[in-house]
């Protein structure tokens, strides 16, 4: 059985699944039944499960969609190699609530999730602004902030991130006592 996906709005690549949704959630067991995002869509195109419609009734290829994403987010291939490098180690990826950001659960049945990955590209310039309010948000949440960098082969490697704030440190007086 295959999958049917339709792109219901254009400028954000926002698609929904016409046909065999119990099929899709097979392969995205925590996906929104309603609507998809393109990583997802993609995902499914890939592993060869779904079609994707877009509105003027022409099926999008893997290739096409990978094309059509990649004008709205640049980065959009080094996002989809994290996220397939996620799921074949058995790893439950969903999209993330910020740009370039995924968020992981262990299990299908554990509603928390415990990681939340931002995913950067090897010589792309990123604002330590982004760096700190990514850790910031992640420690909010309870969740491990990693750092996915893809270089220029495609090869993938995380990083733990956190904020290191020095405190002061106090020096034992003469004696050897605590203050």
């Amino acid at each position: 059985m295959t999958i049917e996906l339709k792109i219901v709005d254009e400028k954000t690549l926002e698609l929904v699944i016409v046909k065999g949704i119990d099929e899709a959630l097979k392969h995205l067991p925590y996906a929104s039944i309603h609507r998809l995002h393109p990583l997802e869509a993609l995902y499914l195109l890939y592993n060869g499960v779904a079609t994707v419609i877009g509105h003027d009734g022409k099926n999008y290829t893997f290739e096409d969609l990978i094309k059509k994403y990649s004008r709205l987010n640049p980065y959009a291939w080094v996002e989809f190699e994290v996220y397939l490098d996620l799921r074949k180690r058995g790893r439950l990826p969903v999209p993330g609530p910020r740009p370039h950001s995924i968020l992981l659960r262990r299990r299908k049945r554990e509603p928390k999730y415990t990681h939340y990955i931002l995913v950067l590209e090897e010589n792309r310039p990123v604002k330590l602004v982004t760096l700190y309010s990514f850790v910031e948000e992640a420690a909010k949440n309870g969740w491990e902030p990693l750092l996915a960098i893809v270089d220029r082969y495609g090869d993938i490697t995380y990083y733990t991130a956190s904020i290191f704030r020095p405190g002061l440190t106090r020096l034992p007086r003469e004696g050897g006592t605590e203050p």
